[in-house]
């Protein structure tokens, strides 16, 4: 795979990180705020923005950065795939997968009415394996040095 673009998947590995972690401060706002005890209810994205209302801002942008993961993490799925190395799809497809399951916990929380708590550690999990396999990935793409 042509080098720009493996310099163009690093780049983007890295905004995955800062990006996880400035996520992570978010959802530990959400975490420490006083979270309404709603009734379980049915998914429609009208319930989901009500429900992310009552918490406040931090939560709407919580869950909005988390919907931006998904889509940034299928775009560099999509880029490590292509890269033809091995250890670039596994990590990359890693990665993107407890991604998409942390962004589903987090949907099945608030369709919860706040009250699993199961899937408020599906996210905490899937952040932590995520975080994890994005390193991984950035440690894979470090530049191949070969001998004199």
């Amino acid at each position: 795979m042509a080098t720009n673009r493996l310099q163009g998947l690093k780049v983007m590995v890295i905004i995955m990180l800062i990006l996880l972690g400035l996520q992570y401060e978010f959802g530990m706002a959400v975490n420490l705020a006083t979270q309404p005890s709603l009734a379980p209810f049915g998914f429609s994205m009208n319930g989901v923005i009500h429900a992310l209302n009552q918490i406040g801002a931090v939560a709407v942008i919580h869950a909005s950065l988390g919907s931006a993961l998904v889509v940034i993490a299928l775009i560099s799925l999509i880029i490590s795939l292509r890269s033809g190395l091995r250890s670039l799809q596994v990590f990359g497809s890693l990665a993107f997968l407890t991604i998409l399951l942390a962004a589903v916990t987090g949907l099945l929380y608030t369709l919860s009415g706040f009250q699993n708590n199961g899937d408020t550690h599906g996210m905490a999990t899937n952040f932590l394996l995520s975080f994890t396999f994005y390193f991984l990935e950035l440690y894979f793409l470090k530049p191949i040095r070969l001998a004199a």
